[in-house]
């Protein structure tokens, strides 16, 4: 486990007004912000010792460290309650036909192996909304480099946020983790960015300015435009690094961003206070952020108690 490489969270830089609309009414601009690198050493220790966890704590560094959906949704500041009937009514009996035929307009069809007959569906089928979720999951929610397919459980989750489900993301995130623990720690090590907020959280002491860090994934941006067949121009939302989007004509993108469709919204959205548009801080403005939230919730707690 030591030698394996990591597949960081990677929040968004510039996002598309819709989709921005969508972040800010289900709460979710602080979870969007571009993540801090996390350090290798600290995440790779978290897993290493899910080998004798208790409940949803795991002891990092004489630290019982909670990586459950509540602490985790504490942490960036998530609406915390159960999954909606729907969503675990979808989970129970989905049904692959109308999921295939509402996140590809009936254009794409199910990749069938040899165990599973809903393997897959091939990413360049997904209608416009569905490809800019898609890369929602893929980078804040169950971090992966393979964007080529949207495997089953990604198609169904994907179906769920188009339909506006109501979903927990804690949950979420802590079956990720717990998934990560049972395959045997095979793969890329997912969430290192979840691990430094949870530790710091938790009071984990470490020399953080001497430790290494894992490689830092640019911002994913939402633009708009690519080449279509013989060489027409088609619209198509995609996600690109921040540093191919710096040499895009700031002119086009300004347009390309102005004639998104709104279809990108999805069908239902639960209405919330509007949040600011996302920043970037850097690791110790997070460090000094989360104490002063955490001392926040302490003091309240110990008030609590006195009255």
């Amino acid at each position: 486990m030591f030698d394996k490489e990591f597949v960081c969270e990677r929040g968004f830089g510039k996002l598309i007004s819709p989709f921005l609309e969508v972040i800010g009414k289900k709460g979710w601009g602080f979870f969007c912000e571009h993540k801090e690198p996390g350090f290798s050493a600290l995440a790779r220790e978290f897993y290493a010792n899910m080998v004798g966890m208790k409940d949803d704590s795991v002891y990092v560094r004489g630290v019982w460290v909670p990586f459950g959906d509540r602490r985790i949704n504490e942490v960036f500041k998530l609406r915390d309650f159960k999954h909606g009937s729907k969503y675990k009514k979808l989970l129970e009996n989905p049904n692959y036909e109308k999921i295939v035929n509402r996140l590809t307009e009936g254009k794409g069809k199910w990749e069938v192996t040899k165990k599973n007959p809903h393997h897959a569906i091939k990413r360049g089928a997904l209608t416009e909304e569905a490809k800019v979720w898609f890369y929602f999951i893929c980078s804040v929610i169950v971090p992966t480099k393979h964007l080529c397919l949207v495997r089953e459980q990604e198609a169904i989750l994907l179906y769920a946020f188009l339909k506006g489900y109501k979903i927990n993301i804690g949950i979420l995130i802590e079956e990720s983790i717990r998934g990560y623990h049972h395959s045997n720690k095979r793969g890329l090590i997912p969430h290192p960015t979840t691990m430094n907020r949870l530790c710091l959280w938790a009071r984990v002491k470490g020399n953080w300015e001497e430790e290494e860090k894992c490689p830092r994934g640019s911002p994913l941006t939402l633009t708009g435009v690519t080449k279509g067949p013989k060489g027409k121009r088609q619209k198509e939302v995609m996600v690109v690094d921040a540093e191919t989007e710096q040499e895009t004509n700031a002119e086009n993108d300004k347009r390309e961003i102005e004639e998104v469709p709104d279809s990108v919204l999805p069908e239902a959205v639960e209405e919330e206070p509007l949040r600011v548009s996302p920043t970037y801080p850097s690791f110790p403005e997070v460090q000094e952020q989360m104490s002063a939230q955490v001392e926040g919730s302490r003091s309240r707690e110990g008030n609590t108690e006195i009255m």
